[in-house]
């Protein structure tokens, strides 16, 4: 048990029994109604610690067997999963006959430190967006997916694929950095993971565009079958029932 839920115990448990102790007591009425809501906080408390725990316990597998594509697994560094929340992640690089890379990562998305949103992350590794537009990667009805556009100070461009997907197969493409700057960001995380008990994770689908790619249309039809591949396959997987499972 993680010390927050160990505190939400806690609480619920002097709670209850501070509750019933002055209850008995007409004069410590108000004490007693004071020890149910600890209560109540601290039940409250220890589910939301829970759900948020069980958002980030679904992780899909990564695509297989692509035609024309060799695949090579690129587990993430200690140092990443420490800036993330220590998540469950996946890294993998899928390359071409033309020797064309894309990279492909998938983290789990539990707490808000697991989420950490490319258009504030990547610029600090010296790139800038620069284009920005959303779009269905599945047709009418499918994934909603971002793509951006990013440069580097030494003038070399990435298109990135960015989208959070739940086990039901729905995406959404909002930033959700988990910190004060999207207060909104939060409660819909919050609320997703919480009430609706969503169960979610983050991919990021990028290649860097060759100069020889000035329109960038092969960086994107590269970028697009993997990206479609990877909604496909976790639209499937989501709909599996694992062992331990729950409804709750």
């Amino acid at each position: 048990m993680h010390w927050p839920e160990a505190i939400g115990f806690i609480l619920s448990a002097l709670g209850i029994l501070f509750s019933a102790l002055v209850m008995r007591r007409r004069d410590l009425k108000i004490l007693g109604q004071i020890g149910a809501l600890i209560a109540v906080a601290g039940l409250l408390g220890s589910f939301s610690t829970y759900r948020f725990a069980r958002a980030g316990k679904w992780l899909p597998p990564a695509p297989d067997n692509l035609a024309g594509w060799s695949v090579k697994d690129t587990p993430f560094t200690d140092s990443i999963l420490s800036q993330l929340g220590y998540p469950q992640a996946l890294g993998r690089e899928y390359t071409n006959p033309f020797g064309e890379t894309v990279y492909w990562t998938l983290v789990t998305a539990g707490p808000f430190e697991n989420y950490h949103d490319p258009t504030v992350c990547v610029p600090g590794n010296g790139f800038t967006l620069t284009a920005k537009k959303e779009f269905y990667l599945d047709g009418p009805g499918g994934a909603r997916v971002r793509a951006m556009i990013f440069k580097h100070t030494t003038g070399a461009r990435m298109l990135m694929y960015y989208w959070t997907q739940n086990r039901d197969g729905s995406t959404a493409t909002e930033a959700r950095m988990g910190n004060y700057r999207d207060i909104t960001a939060r409660f819909q995380t919050g609320y997703g993971a919480v009430v609706k008990g969503n169960q979610t994770v983050i991919a990021r689908i990028y290649t860097i565009i060759p100069p020889e790619d000035p329109d960038g249309a092969i960086a994107q039809r590269n970028v697009t079958e993997i990206s479609r591949a990877t909604y496909r396959l976790m639209k499937e997987d989501g709909r599996k029932r694992r062992p331990g499972d729950t409804w709750l």
